[in-house]
């Protein structure tokens, strides 16, 4: 009776490890792929805030949004539509909301011939700004920025922009809009709003609240 090589089992033991390796990436693809469409739990808004976008995560090519509404259809808390620029997205805003209150958007996600039904809980409250302190030079101008799209700033000013925010709350990003194009500022820069409104986004990451604050004149 021959004897077994040593050598021989471990290379035919190697290549049944591979080929069992083989056998199995394909369907860590496969289940990676197949993970269902999902949404954030929930988000905090203001009142009269403009579009808030909401990606829906895991969408795949083929994937379409079917329906972004309000439960109920009642959009007197919040508005909810379908993205005309992204496949993957949802616009959430309360710019024509009549109340604050709690709510939820419920979005459908089409995959082939199964229809995925999310949900979103959304809390809408009253507009309490997260600024600490904003200064344009010496001139305080807390007050004037808020998340109305129009803006509140009786005089253009001009100087170095300082903001602190409140607790809890992060400049994203500072950009003013110049003869149609948008340009970044960093705060404790000198800007002029004559030139142009300055958008300031902020985030608040344990609300999940993200914020549009707008210091200019009224273009009306």
């Amino acid at each position: 009776m021959k004897r077994i090589n040593k050598s021989s089992v471990l290379s035919l033991f190697c290549a049944f490890v591979m080929l069992l390796s083989l056998c199995l990436i394909p369907g860590v693809k496969s289940e990676a792929a197949a993970k269902a469409p999902a949404i954030d739990k929930s988000i905090v808004m203001f009142r009269n805030s403009y579009n808030r976008t909401i990606r829906i995560k895991n969408m795949k090519k083929g994937d379409v949004i079917t329906k972004a509404v309000p439960k109920g259809n009642d959009y007197s808390i919040v508005s909810a539509y379908t993205s005309d620029e992204h496949y993957n997205e949802i616009l959430v805003n309360t710019f024509n909301s009549s109340k604050s209150g709690t709510t939820k958007v419920l979005v459908n996600v089409k995959r082939g011939k199964k229809t995925y039904k999310l949900s979103m809980k959304v809390k809408v409250i009253s507009f309490t700004s997260p600024i600490q302190s904003a200064k344009v030079g010496k001139k305080n101008v807390k007050k004037y920025i808020s998340n109305v799209p129009y803006g509140l700033l009786k005089k253009d000013c001009s100087g170095k922009l300082s903001i602190k925010m409140k607790k809890g709350w992060k400049i994203q990003k500072i950009e003013q809009t110049v003869n149609g194009k948008t340009k970044k500022i960093k705060n404790n820069k000198k800007i002029n709003t004559a030139k142009g409104a300055i958008l300031i986004t902020v985030k608040n990451a344990k609300l999940n609240q993200i914020e549009e604050l707008k210091l200019a004149k009224p273009n009306f």
